[in-house]
């Protein structure tokens, strides 16, 4: 099995579009489409690719035959909204990445105090 019927398969398995594909692997929708529809071997975007079908770039590009052989019950499985919360963490430099997790952890406990007013 080639690449691109790899990638469409996982799309199908995870009821995922082409174009949400592209917009988690923040890559163009024609890139998607492009390594679906020829037969390439690889992509320089293949590691997040795999990462948003749930899958390993040796099992897209054919080294393994198992689309988890790599996920163990110790991998942590991240929703889409999740990954998008680490990949804003990462985007925050060093410094302000404090006042954010202070930020975040208040709204969180605010969340969970009952108010006076419920």
């Amino acid at each position: 099995m080639d690449l691109g019927t790899r990638i469409a398969e996982r799309l199908d398995a995870l009821g995922m579009s082409q174009a949400e594909l592209a917009r988690r692997a923040t890559i163009p929708q024609s890139t998607v489409n492009s390594l679906i529809k020829r037969n390439r071997r690889s992509s320089p975007h293949l590691v997040r690719i795999a990462r948003e079908l749930g899958t390993t770039p040796a099992y897209l590009t054919g080294e393994s035959d198992d689309p988890e052989a790599e996920f163990g019950n110790d991998t942590v499985n991240l929703t889409a909204e999740e990954r998008d919360w680490v990949e804003l963490l990462r985007a925050i430099p060093p410094k302000e990445r404090a006042a954010a997790l202070t930020l975040v952890r208040t709204i969180a406990t605010s969340a969970q105090t009952p108010s006076i007013h419920d």
